[in-house]
């Protein structure tokens, strides 16, 4: 499934960047869909252009797949209904796009009268407030890219961090974010991903 087509199902335009990136190809892992991933596993979790094919605390969904995810949240949107009796506020629609390590959706937040979504993360197991993780794609990917760095230095293996696919997703950030990541050190941007404090997003009522 394409992006035009994902969109076009689901009535949405996905984020200026999220279509940029598209465009070079490097999300083609995420299109191809879960079949053809496996037949040719190798050869796109070894690409130099794969988009976040990184040891991070983000999993991108496949194309194919986020209607089924759409389903699964507003399943939860509906417990959550039944068991605290709130609701999600009419003018916000999330649309679920990746996973954490935890099982979490991270989604765009789409508000009626905002240019681009946030990014906010979705837990399944709990029915606290979602954290922003992002105002816009762009700081979403960088706090990614940050994760990235956290995990290096937890596991001493940077060597992720020194290669072709690891330099490609670099020049997916914005200047300003690949400038923090490539002149920080690698300790003190690790330190800093952990002690990250994410605002809620207030979207029920």
């Amino acid at each position: 499934m394409t992006l035009i087509e994902l969109e076009k199902k689901l009535d949405v335009k996905f984020p200026k960047r999220f279509h940029e990136i598209y465009e070079t190809g490097a999300m083609e892992w995420i299109e191809v869909g879960n079949e053809k991933f496996n037949e040719n596993r190798d050869f796109y979790l070894n690409s130099p252009k794969a988009f976040m094919m990184l040891n991070c605390d983000c999993e991108f969904c496949f194309f194919e797949d986020i209607p089924e995810h759409i389903r699964e949240l507003n399943e939860l949107l509906e417990w959550r209904k039944e068991d605290n009796n709130e609701r999600l506020d009419e003018k916000y629609m999330p649309i679920p796009f990746a996973m954490n390590g935890g099982g979490d959706y991270y989604c765009f937040l789409y508000e009626k009268g905002a240019d681009e979504p946030k990014v906010i993360v979705y837990a399944h197991d709990c029915y606290d407030n979602p954290d922003i993780i992002g105002n816009d794609f762009d700081e979403f990917l960088y706090v990614m890219m940050m994760s990235c760095v956290a995990y290096a230095v937890d596991e001493d293996d940077f060597s992720e961090l020194d290669g072709e696919q690891w330099e490609n997703n670099l020049g997916y950030l914005t200047d300003e974010y690949r400038n923090k990541i490539r002149s920080g050190d690698r300790y003190k941007i690790a330190d800093t991903y952990w002690s990250l404090d994410f605002e809620e997003a207030e979207i029920f009522s």
